[in-house]
């Protein structure tokens, strides 16, 4: 049955994943600033780090919204027009951050100190980080595919070179999903994705921490392959199961806010992520209306911008002004932590404005243009 081409509320959920991916990579140096020991036991701003699931799930549903269709087989002008879209979304951002850092790098030995500096044997690989290979590595976005740790320069990106696997495996895992023919099998098949993914997590002691690297590309995939078939379920779904939506929405919310009073059980949040967003796809609902609004939804907009750039701005204030902004009294320290998001929002919205979007519109250029080619090359052969 026919669905709405758009849903705002997508948009703005994918803008408070970012927020709260923010919160969990800025809660320590908050808690120094404000003088407030307590937030660094805060489960809900620990946990933040579960937003890169919530994006990819996002980003499968999002695809075969998009999508839906056009990979019922495996056709080389889709398949490489979905490619140039997706490279244009994705490396020309992470490109011109990583090119940002050359002259940071280049001129101040003690930020390099920092980023090299660890304590534990676990964390060893960032003697390597701001090297020549993981400069390379970063920019090809290729940390996830592989075990070696050639050290980091923007460690957020390690969630591109995951979700650049799965824009690879995208046109066969669409086209397998396509052939789904029922919402029950589309639903088994998302709840044994997430439960083989938690199942993982909890057999490798990653429950309850961040794992990236190659497990985030496993990660990604789980993820991301639930929101493939999570979306087929919505498309099959009879029409009176959007009357539900606000209740689903409202479920989801409230079980994943129950999961982060307990330590280890945020890990099932990515059940409560899937829901949230099958939920919110009917546009349904308090909820629904909050994250499409135009605050929420504007942050969902430039939040691949904030995101990519939020960790960058926290480790350099940290590193040049960090002993001064911990001597701030509670005021100050407030003043502070604001002055910090915003710079951080700016920055996004700068650069969402400067190179994504452009980006973007060069991808389409392109895709246009090889399209045009290929018509006139068509035409040609018919006459």
């Amino acid at each position: 049955m026919p669905r709405a081409r758009s849903i705002p509320s997508l948009t703005g959920v994918r803008g408070v994943a970012a927020l709260w991916v923010f919160m969990t990579h800025f809660y320590g140096l908050a808690a120094d600033m404000l003088h407030q020991p307590w937030l660094m036991h805060s489960l809900f701003l620990f946990n933040g780090f579960r937003g890169v699931d919530l994006f990819f799930v996002l980003s499968g549903f999002i695809l075969m919204h998009v999508h839906e269709g056009q990979f019922t087989q495996l056709r080389w002008p889709v398949i490489r027009d979905f490619f140039i879209v997706r490279f244009f979304r994705v490396y020309p951002l992470n490109t011109f951050v990583l090119l940002a850092l050359v002259p940071l790098v280049l001129l101040a030995p003690g930020y390099v100190a920092m980023q090299r500096h660890y304590t534990d044997p676990a964390f060893a690989y960032r003697a390597h980080n701001l090297s020549i290979p993981g400069f390379v590595q970063t920019l090809l976005l290729v940390q996830t595919w592989t075990v070696l740790k050639l050290g980091e320069w923007n460690i957020v990106s390690w969630t591109l070179s995951a979700e650049v696997l799965g824009y690879i495996a995208f046109p066969l895992l669409a086209m397998a999903a396509m052939r789904i023919a029922s919402v029950r099998h589309a639903v088994m098949l998302c709840v044994a994705s997430l439960g083989t993914l938690v199942v993982i997590l909890f057999a490798c002691h990653h429950a309850n921490n961040n794992p990236t690297g190659t497990f985030g590309a496993i990660r990604m995939f789980f993820c991301f392959a639930a929101g493939i078939v999570l979306y087929r379920a919505y498309h099959l779904a009879p029409q009176d199961t959007e009357r539900y939506g606000a209740a689903i929405t409202m479920g989801a919310v409230a079980f994943i806010v129950l999961t982060l009073f307990f330590p280890v059980l945020p890990v099932c949040d990515v059940f409560g992520f899937t829901a949230l967003v099958f939920g919110l796809a009917y546009q349904r609902g308090v909820i629904n209306t909050v994250l499409s609004s135009g605050p929420v939804m504007w942050l969902g907009r430039i939040s691949f911008s904030f995101y990519l750039t939020h960790y960058l701005i926290i480790g350099i204030l940290s590193w040049a002004m960090g002993q001064w902004l911990r001597n701030l009294g509670f005021i100050g320290g407030m003043a502070a932590t604001m002055a910090i998001f915003a710079l951080c929002l700016l920055t996004g919205t700068v650069c969402y404005h400067l190179v994504e979007r452009p980006s973007q519109r060069l991808g389409r250029r392109v895709m246009q243009w090889l399209e045009a080619r290929d018509a006139h090359a068509s035409a040609q052969r018919a006459a």
